[in-house]
């Protein structure tokens, strides 16, 4: 996985990847969406955008931002990660805010093999809910609570 991924660049790294797969392919997205999905400001939006650049994440032309090959498997390996850890922690009595939120900041953390460990101990799927848009809105959530 990419080195130097905070939860942070992940939520930009989720969001891009969130809006192509809205649209059903992948495309380019604009700034100003990132900036809206996650509500934040633009010029911070931009930042963020130049790290996942450098990191190889992402990948920018004249028509926008795309994700690149690293970023969608870096991305879909995170969000596996999240499930896992997400459906975990709900069947430890976690309510379901609260786990994801959780999950937020231990899928940089938990390493593949563990995540297979604790995936094979896991009862069926405790949450139905879009594990994307979820982890989005905590995203969104751990924004506004600071």
């Amino acid at each position: 996985m990419a080195d130097n991924l905070t939860p942070e660049l992940v939520d930009y790294l989720l969001a891009i990847l969130y809006l192509t797969t809205k649209r059903g392919k992948r495309c380019c997205i604009k700034l100003i969406e990132v900036s809206k999905i996650l509500g934040v400001a633009k010029p911070t939006t931009s930042l963020m955008l130049r790290k996942l650049l450098r990191m190889g994440l992402i990948t920018k032309s004249s028509e926008g931002i795309a994700i690149s090959e690293l970023g969608l498997e870096v991305s879909k390996a995170i969000t596996k990660k999240h499930e896992v850890l997400e459906d975990m922690l709900i069947q430890h009595g976690l309510d379901h805010d609260r786990a994801c939120e959780v999950a937020r900041v231990l899928e940089l953390i938990v390493d593949d093999a563990d995540i297979t460990k604790i995936a094979r101990t896991l009862k069926s799927s405790q949450s139905v809910c879009d594990k994307l848009q979820c982890r989005l809105d905590s995203a969104v959530r751990s924004r506004k609570g600071r």
